[in-house]
């Protein structure tokens, strides 16, 4: 299993500024989310089919709520510069992202009424819903550090699986998935998330809110890591 010393080293923005400290103060639950069962299960190519693609099919519409919070940080930005950089995540989301999720559950035999259909899950509608709240009620800051575990703690689920020698490459079914949170378009977003964290937090007064921001951080991390539940069978 890979060390976090071994994530780390390759991507020192993990352990710098808002990011790096809101992950870092509550490192227990950030562990059980990027090295839940389901992701160890994925590295090694165990994870049952027919779980992934609930796990796709609920993710699918875990990427709906997330654009609706995204127009909600168009509201919330104090700049136009702000809802430009808000509105390109959500073009990138509902444009690309979306449609790209839909071929690939193709790929695993799952059409797109298939995924319009779907019923949210109990563990969906938990996290989703915690993160609009936190859109509506707070302000931007409080919508980007809610929304960071998502964004940041995939692409550490990638990098990890990535630089563990015990992840099966070779005829494992889920390494294109594990390529693309690992890969460098992914994390050249996140960067891009991060620094746009640390922006906000300067201008909103992070240093006086933190504790307010940490209980905001560790729900996300906590329902984050219960939507991998997502994927039972049965």
């Amino acid at each position: 299993m890979m060390h976090d010393w071994q994530a780390e080293r390759d991507w020192p923005l993990l352990t710098r500024g808002l990011a790096g400290r809101l992950r870092q103060d509550c490192m227990p639950r950030w562990l059980d989310f990027v090295r839940h069962p389901f992701v160890q299960g994925m590295g090694a190519g165990t994870v049952s089919p027919d779980a992934f693609r609930n796990f796709l099919i609920q993710d699918y519409l875990y990427l709906i709520q997330y654009v609706r919070a995204c127009a909600l940080a168009v509201h919330k930005a104090d700049s136009v510069a702000g809802m430009r950089h808000a509105a390109q995540l959500l073009s990138g989301i509902l444009d690309t992202e979306l449609s790209m999720h839909v071929a690939y559950c193709r790929g695993w035999g799952i059409e797109e009424a298939d995924l319009e259909g779907a019923e949210e899950s109990l563990e969906l509608l938990a996290y989703s819903r915690f993160i609009l709240d936190r859109a509506q009620t707070g302000d931007l800051l409080d919508l980007l550090v809610t929304m960071a575990p998502c964004l940041i703690g995939y692409a550490e689920v990638g990098a990890r699986l990535h630089a563990d020698p015990a992840t099966r490459r070779e005829e494992n079914p889920y390494w294109s998935w594990i390529a693309l949170y690992g890969g460098d378009e992914y994390t050249a977003l996140v960067e891009d998330g991060i620094s746009r964290l640390e922006q906000v937090g300067a201008a909103y007064g992070a240093q006086m809110r933190y504790p307010a921001l940490r209980r905001e951080f560790e729900t996300s991390v906590r329902l984050e890591t219960a939507f991998w539940a997502t994927a039972r069978c049965g």
